[in-house]
């Protein structure tokens, strides 16, 4: 097996000039042969090499988008956290004296840290705030009228559909790996004893070992 140290994507290009020259390059060929590497075997073993890079473009590809998505999650979250705790911060000074109310829009509760706590309290405070004539009321003497709050309201939709974009994301993200990680593994098994069984088909003719790329 190649040295540990070597990434995938180098590898998987060794793996590929190495087959390459087994199977097109006569004198190499005729030896490996004897070892059952023929062209047939050898052209399924590059079949083999070309599903591991697919899978690993695919995997990629899966990261980048999931890097993305939580870039999108993070920012949405904070912009909706920002907009909801001003209206906190604001109820918890127009509706100190009235416990009642204080208590129906969560304000006498911590902020949750995690995302799913935070959204159920963010989710009970417009709830309940949305469903109170008077409370949007009192906001409204406070230069923050019922859209302010329903766009409030809107960017905490934004940031749990965000969220449910990332766990989905990361979930494609963690699969690909897996499969990848799969066909590597075999691939590098493969290609372990194709190596060790060619030292031994070209054990005195060095130049021919060179042509197999091995690193």
């Amino acid at each position: 097996m190649p040295a540990p140290y070597h990434s995938i994507e180098e590898r998987l290009n060794r793996y590929q000039t190495g087959l390459t020259n087994a199977r097109d390059v006569p004198e190499l060929q005729s030896r490996v042969a004897l070892y059952g590497y023929t062209p047939d075997i050898l052209n399924q073993m590059l079949t083999q090499r070309q599903q591991a890079f697919d899978l690993y473009l695919a995997q990629k590809t899966e990261y980048s988008e999931q890097y993305a998505a939580t870039e999108t999650y993070e920012q949405a979250w904070k912009i909706a956290h920002d907009a909801y705790m001003r209206l906190v911060r604001l109820g918890r000074i127009i509706f100190r004296d009235e416990r009642d109310v204080f208590i129906k829009l969560t304000l006498n509760q911590e902020r949750k840290r995690t995302f799913s706590g935070w959204l159920a309290q963010a989710n009970t405070f417009f709830s309940n705030l949305l469903s109170d004539q008077d409370a949007l009321a009192k906001y409204g003497q406070y230069n923050t009228p019922p859209d302010a709050i329903t766009a409030a309201k809107g960017l905490v939709d934004v940031a749990e559909k965000a969220n449910i974009t990332q766990a989905k994301e990361t979930g494609e993200a963690r699969q690909a790996t897996l499969e990848r990680d799969e066909k590597m593994d075999a691939l590098d098994s493969a290609m372990a004893e194709f190596y060790a069984l060619a030292e031994l088909a070209c054990e005195d003719a060095p130049e021919l070992l060179d042509m197999l790329d091995r690193g």
